[in-house]
């Protein structure tokens, strides 16, 4: 009887410590990975007209952002309407206007969307972003009446919360602004981290 009752024991000992590995498994849970740019080009409406530019004038030009969890980016996504190669791509702080990341899109082919991974980048939800990329080529897109998109524009985890530009090639904090129109395509790639 007492050989019996170490053995219960055991067993149930044994149940408890699997339980509590299954528990810390699950607090182990990866969240898939969003592109906010489809959502936030349906949700402003500047999906509806899209009009190829091709060796236009320079620019710095991109969306500011803010996470509503904390998470990371893994890549990032672009498509412009010809061909394109070493793109200069960079992930601004907004409240500092400082450089916080600078890579380049080695080789892009026209209109087809590529996928650059980058070494995982921390995004907090207390800090708004902003990515551009350097270039004279771009979709410029709007809303078919033309009027102005309301921001914020949620995108899953990602809050769009306006569209930046300027002229030239320097690698400055674009200041302009409108919410007429956005041009690109570039976006991230995020995945929340808790």
């Amino acid at each position: 009887m007492k050989t019996l009752k170490i053995i219960l024991l055991l067993l149930l000992i044994t149940g408890l410590i699997t339980c509590r590995k299954e528990d810390d498994n699950d607090n182990l849970k990866t969240y898939p990975e969003e592109n906010p740019l489809a959502l936030y080009l349906e949700k402003s409406g500047f999906n509806q007209k899209t009009t190829p530019f091709i060796d236009s004038v320079t620019y710095e030009l991109g969306y500011k952002f803010k996470a509503k969890v904390k998470g990371k980016i893994n890549a990032v996504t672009f498509k412009i309407p010809d061909n394109a190669a070493n793109v200069r791509v960079t992930i601004w702080d907004v409240s500092t206007k400082g450089i916080l990341r600078t890579f380049y899109i080695p080789v892009t082919t026209a209109n087809t969307e590529v996928r650059s991974a980058i070494d995982p980048m921390t995004v907090n939800p207390d800090t708004e972003y902003l990515i551009t990329y350097s270039g004279n080529v771009y979709y410029f897109r709007q809303k078919t009446d033309g009027t102005n998109t309301v921001y914020p524009i949620d995108a899953g985890n990602i809050t769009i919360t306006g569209y930046h530009w300027r002229n030239g090639t320097a690698q400055i904090f674009p200041e302009q602004m409108a919410a007429y129109y956005y041009t690109g395509d570039l976006s991230i790639v995020f995945q929340q981290a808790e």
